[in-house]
């Protein structure tokens, strides 16, 4: 037997059970860490500071655009800047550890690493008063007592699924913004840096902030919203994310948009199938061939907290009369819809919106009406905080045909 062989064989092995698999695990894989949320917007992290020349300006700017961010600090850093630390408490904004020094993982052993991570949440705790339970491993990087000590302190670990390497100074604010657009939907968490990196890239990095706070919420019509994590079992993520893939694909095909960032109304231009819609007094509004817009639930925006039913169906009421007036300035505003006579939806949620003025009529039992009555349950088996165990009896297996004219829809936006 070759005893090199072996001993060489076992140390390699340590090495990749100390580094490699931690890593590709929490980093690549985001098993034991959290790459994203699971809500309908878009967080704003900022990694490496605090720094006393770029922390107030980007501050500034999250004031200007009403934005809640998370500051994953340095601890070394933030004992020599204690007042940009409360600045930042202050203002509204959370704020996560980034370790003691800012070293990469895989060449600390675990001794260091276990004094770096604790001595940090020490520093933090003290200088914030308040429990410090996330934490960003620099470069996103972990060993095996990063992943044990996460696990005996009970933090979550989190990372980030768009980044535009800000800390590069060849990186100009509009590589790192479109960089970052490309990738960003519901649920992105973007890193930026308010420290380190090279000695002229914040300055880049300050302009780019800037301009994706407004590009956000404009072009991509999603909110700016803190750091919120539900308690979520791995299997819950895991379906939560085929959904919203299937969704997505769906919105793509189909070409449904958004109305704007916080709106719960999606709209999808498309050709009648019927059956025929009359109005009380007869009049015929349309019938099959005829073009119609059908009215969609953005469904990750209805997403529910709390397990209190009637308090989850008073929001979604609110959510409705908060969003009908600006559904009816988009289409009063929008051309493509200039045509359009009536907007409809079949579903099971039909209760209550004559009050909205909207008019339901029955629907014929088909293949397709089934199909919706079993997606919409499923929706409510994703969205809501009960999951399963919601109880779907009163919401029938018979979704119904619920219609309004582009007329009585406008109306909407003058208040009547």
């Amino acid at each position: 037997m070759n005893w090199n062989y072996v001993l060489f064989s076992c140390i390699l092995g340590g090495v990749a059970l100390y580094t490699i698999i931690p890593d590709l695990l929490l980093h690549r894989l985001g098993i034991g860490s959290w790459k994203r949320q699971f809500g309908p917007g878009v967080a704003l992290t900022f990694d490496d500071g605090p720094d006393p020349a770029f922390t107030p300006r980007v501050l500034e700017i999250l004031k200007r655009h009403q934005v809640c961010a998370t500051f994953f600090v340095v601890a070394e850093k933030a004992v020599n800047y204690p007042d940009l630390i409360q600045r930042i408490q202050d203002e509204g904004h959370f704020i996560g550890v980034h370790s003691l020094h800012h070293q990469y993982a895989w060449f600390s052993s675990p001794w260091k690493t276990l004094r770096e991570w604790t001595e940090s949440v020490r520093i933090l705790e003290h200088l914030t008063g308040n429990k410090i339970r996330w934490m960003r491993p620099p470069w996103g990087t972990f060993n095996l007592m990063t992943w044990w000590w996460l696990k005996r302190n009970k933090m979550k670990a989190v990372l980030w699924n768009a980044e535009g390497h800000d800390w590069d100074a060849r990186r100009t604010p509009k590589e790192i913004i479109e960089r970052i657009l490309k990738v960003t939907n519901e649920g992105t968490i973007i890193v930026l840096h308010d420290s380190g990196g090279d000695l002229d890239a914040r300055e880049n990095s300050i302009v780019a902030l800037d301009k994706l706070c407004e590009r956000i919420v404009k072009e991509l019509k999603l909110p700016l919203v803190p750091l919120n994590f539900p308690d979520w079992k791995i299997r819950k993520r895991l379906m939560f994310r085929v959904w919203e893939k299937w969704e997505h694909y769906y919105a793509r095909r189909h070409h449904v948009e958004r109305i704007d960032a916080t709106n719960i109304f999606r709209l999808e231009k498309n050709i009648y199938e019927g059956p025929d819609i009359y109005a009380e007094d007869g009049k015929l509004w349309a019938e099959k061939g005829d073009f119609v817009a059908e009215i969609h639930f953005d469904n990750i925006r209805l997403q529910a907290k709390g397990r209190d039913t009637q308090k989850i169906a008073l929001k979604a009421l609110r959510q409705v009369r908060e969003s009908l007036p600006g559904l009816a300035r988009y289409v009063a505003d929008n051309s493509t819809y200039d045509d359009i006579k009536v907007f409809v939806a079949q579903t099971l949620f039909h209760r209550g919106v004559k009050g909205f003025g909207f008019s339901v009529q029955d629907l014929p039992v088909t293949w397709k009406s089934s199909g919706i009555a079993w997606l919409q349950k499923m929706i409510m088996r994703i969205y809501h905080p009960l999951g399963k165990e919601r109880k779907n009896e009163r919401l029938g297996d018979k979704p119904m045909l619920v219609w309004i004219s582009r007329d009585k829809l406008v109306l909407f936006d003058y208040g009547e």
